[in-house]
């Protein structure tokens, strides 16, 4: 190397703060952690590493040290030392040498370091919820004015791995209008404000892929470790959106995080497990004891955020989640931040608010981690029951100074005795202590508070966090709905409906246009269709009926059964394009297996009633979510054929996507067809991308309908 050469290279180092592998010797490499506007943890012994060739000596200066680090690379080719920081402060500098040449890294701050970890709730960006149109100005000025320049983002690239990685994709960035824009919001709000109440600066890694389970964070090895944990070897919880595989995001954007010196983690995620809540304590403890084991730092703080209420389609799934996340305090160290008050949507997984979230993750750390008890951290978490007489009397943590109730008349307290079944329960505040009675319970045994999917906050502290939710019993609960099954008899030429649960020992019950009873028809053998209203089914185990009642629309259709041929690009499989021809309407919202959705695609389908007849209106309904990226069709066309040669349209009906459509809406459509006909065609266009409007912008939308009904 010339002397030229050896100028050129040290101009690329200085101004990168990092270099790429190069195809020339003596070429020290840094991983992505380490660089400019890097925040570095606050009195404590930090690792600094790289690579370089086997033997050679890298010196490393920092500008709050008097004298150098030495180290001499290993034959392994990676190289680690250790440097002691001071206490908060900023900006340093630190240099790295090796034989020839220099890296400089400037814009150091040291302070706290938090990894910020979880599914979509923490990886969703100020953007991705809509931007700052979406949060109070004063957010996005201050954020302008420079009042958080010493807050540094880093954000771990997407990645999986089979095997630990020892690098990964990112940089660190400082604090502006559009790095803050494209950051976790959660995490965001937590650092601000950390920072604005210790006065240091704050470094936040966020690693985050939505949708992903806790398994795939935790490493395989772990996970074989604990008998209990077998069922994620063997069952994959995962799409093609995220993966599913134990241990490929813990290899891939946990593990080359791990020389990095952290303070703590906070964590946003569960909405993946909801269907193996029962595992999820010890997944947790098995996640968080193998990251500590991992980074060496001992049992450092681990704060999480429990899931908010939401509309699943599995009974009780979103309850059971949540009061496996509260067993999760257990674990030492941790703290759990409530949001049951924090939905505006309960149809959105999404919650909106993510300030109150990253503030009441903070105050966890503020309280337990720097010793700041200027503010209450939790709101009330049960502890124990007394049974008086007729009445139930509740204790809780964290009940200081008082309880509150939102109301009374409905306040989500239910009590229930010895037969399971649970009534809505009165209220009174006794200081810290709560006492349940309900007139229809003379002897209770049980109470339960918010237990369902979609329960919201009605219980709080005197400073205004609300309290989990949460039950006193035990009780096996039956979490499965009941499924109906279409099944259309081809001997009988006739619809038939089986109804079927998930769930051990459990019997059936059903009747039409009214909740069944002990006395209504136990479910034997396939119900033919025929009868129109509403069919409600009810699962019960050991005569103990569940709460979960299951309720599908049925109608009369002479289309019951009929082939249909897919004619354009909405590569649906005969199997599901036979749901639309099944006599089951659209009942409760898009969850509902009732409904039909196509992303991005259109429809293009032809009907064979078999026969020509008499046809008076060809009816469907079809669906606007747009906060769940559902949005009506650009066109609808309906044309009808005796041959299936030529065809006559009997109507159109088109919509447009320029603004946004609130809430769920069901929008039926009726085209009048007066004649006779054997064949329908029906083509439904997409509107295709998401508009401008929308959060989620150019991304593929949803086009959902339901029963195709001739009438």
């Amino acid at each position: 190397m010339n002397n030229c050469q050896r100028i050129f290279l040290a101009f690329l180092v200085v101004f990168a703060g990092i270099i790429a592998p190069l195809s020339v010797k003596s070429a020290i490499r840094l991983p992505a952690l380490i660089g400019n506007n890097m925040v570095l943890q606050q009195n404590a012994t930090i690792r600094v590493w790289g690579w370089a060739d086997a033997g050679e000596k890298v010196v490393i200066q920092a500008s709050w040290q008097n004298a150098p680090v030495i180290t001499t690379t290993p034959a392994t080719g990676t190289w680690n030392t250790t440097l002691n920081t001071p206490k908060a402060g900023g900006p340093y500098k630190m240099t790295i040498t090796g034989n020839d040449y220099s890296i400089i890294i400037g814009n150091i701050m040291i302070g706290e370091v938090w990894v910020c970890s979880g599914q979509s709730n923490m990886e969703f960006t100020m953007r991705g919820l809509g931007g700052w149109k979406n949060y109070n100005p004063e957010v996005r000025n201050e954020v302008a004015s420079g009042k958080y320049a010493d807050v540094r983002l880093f954000t771990v690239g997407r990645d999986t791995s089979a095997v630990p990685l020892a690098n990964c994709k990112g940089s660190w960035r400082t604090a502006d209008t559009n790095t803050v824009n494209d950051f976790s919001a959660t995490a965001w709000f937590y650092g601000a404000y950390l920072n604005e109440k210790l006065g240091v600066p704050v470094g936040l890694i966020s690693t985050a892929w939505g949708g992903t389970p806790a398994e795939v964070w935790t490493p395989v090895e772990s996970i074989k470790a604990e008998p209990d944990l077998g069922f994620y070897l063997d069952h994959y919880n995962g799409s093609q959106w995220w993966p599913g595989t134990p241990g490929v995001l813990f290899n891939a954007m946990i593990h080359p995080l791990l020389n990095y010196t952290i303070k703590g983690a906070i964590w946003y995620q569960g909405e993946s497990n909801i269907m193996d809540a029962r595992l999820y304590p010890a997944l947790m403890k098995t996640m968080i004891t193998s990251w500590r084991n991992a980074w060496g730092l001992g049992d450092f703080p681990f704060y999480f955020v429990q899931i908010a209420p939401f509309a699943y389609e599995e009974p009780y799934a979103g309850a059971l989640l949540r009061e496996a996340q509260l067993k999760c305090l257990s674990i030492p160290n941790t703290g759990m931040a409530v949001t049951m008050d924090l939905v505006d949507n309960i149809n959105d997984i999404h919650p909106k608010n993510k300030l109150d979230v990253g503030k009441r993750l903070a105050l966890w750390a503020l309280d337990k981690t720097y010793g700041k008890s200027g503010e209450c951290f939790s709101g009330p978490v049960y502890t124990d029951m007394k049974i008086s007489g007729n009445e139930l009397i509740l204790s809780f943590q964290y009940a200081e100074r008082a309880l509150k109730l939102v109301s009374n008349a409905n306040n989500n307290f239910t009590i229930a005795g010895a037969d399971r079944v649970f009534y809505p329960a009165t209220v009174k505040v006794m200081g810290e202590k709560l006492v349940l009675f309900s007139r229809k319970v003379n002897k209770p045994v049980a109470a339960r508070y918010a237990f369902t999917n979609t329960s919201q906050a009605t219980f709080f502290n005197a400073s205004g966090l609300p309290a989990p939710s949460f039950r006193t019993d035990n009780w096996d609960l039956i979490t499965s709905d009941v499924v109906l099954q279409p099944q259309f008899d081809t001997q009988a030429h006739q619809m038939m409906y089986k109804l079927t649960v998930n769930a051990r020992e459990t019997d059936i019950y059903y009747d039409f246009n009214k909740v069944p009873t002990k006395n209504a028809p136990r479910f034997l053998s396939p119900i033919p269709a025929g009868k129109t209203g509403t069919l409600y089914a009810v699962p019960a185990r050991d005569g103990y009926f569940s709460t979960n009642i299951s309720s599908w629309k049925l109608g009369s259709n002479k289309a019951l059964g009929a082939m249909i041929k897919s004619e354009g690009n909405d590569k649906n499989s005969s199997q599901k394009l036979a749901a639309l021809v099944d006599g089951v309407l659209g009942n409760s919202g898009r969850r509902d297996a009732s409904w039909m959705g196509l992303e991005g695609n259109d429809l293009d389908i032809v009907l064979d009633l078999t026969t020509l007849q008499p046809v008076k209106n060809i009816q469907c309904n079809f669906l606007s979510e747009n906060n769940a990226w559902v949005f009506l069709p650009r066109l609808v066309q309906v044309e009808v054929s005796d041959d299936g040669i030529t065809y006559r349209k009997v109507g159109e009906s088109s919509f447009s996507a320029d603004k946004e459509v609130k809430g769920f809406i069901v929008r039926p459509l009726a085209f009048a067809v007066n004649g006779k006909a054997r064949f329908v065609k029906l083509v439904a266009r997409n509107q295709g991308v998401c508009p401008a409007w929308h959060p989620g912008a150019g991304y593929k939308c949803w086009l959902f309908l339901d029963e195709i009904v001739v009438e």
